[in-house]
């Protein structure tokens, strides 16, 4: 996994906002990307498939924005752990993206900080208009 540059038309504070993916399953980090990808506002990708590497990658760039699958099977942090300190910082905005029928979790992942809960599977035009929000609001 690695970061991807995507271009754009100029953000409106003249920067590019970093968008942080978490995703073990590739089909699914795929139609992430191709979301974050379809918007207006000039975004980086980065990735990451478990729970150690997406907070490395957090380390390294605060992200703007964390799409952020709680069952990441392999990691040795659990999602909902993994979203309380990604949501430390007070300039990420983290969304969960999960199949995850059990509500206790989500609603722990919330109570964490996470902005908003979308479910798979997800429209990606769908996904794009709100990824459009959470990055311009």
């Amino acid at each position: 996994m690695g970061t991807a540059d995507v271009s754009g038309s100029a953000s409106p504070r003249g920067r590019e906002y970093n968008v942080l993916i978490v995703e073990d399953e590739t089909a699914a980090r795929e139609l992430l990307k191709t979301a974050v990808n379809g918007v207006s506002l000039p975004c980086r990708i980065t990735e990451a498939a478990t729970s150690e590497s997406a907070l490395q990658a957090a380390r390294m760039a605060t992200p703007d924005l964390v799409l952020l699958d709680i069952v990441l099977p392999g990691s040795e942090m659990s999602g909902v752990l993994l979203c309380q300190q990604l949501c430390r910082d007070a300039r990420t905005k983290v969304v969960v993206v999960t199949a995850q029928t059990q509500e206790s979790i989500v609603e722990a992942c919330l109570s964490a900080g996470a902005i908003e809960r979308v479910t798979k599977p997800f429209s990606v035009n769908e996904l794009q208009t709100k990824i459009e929000g959470w990055l311009s609001g």
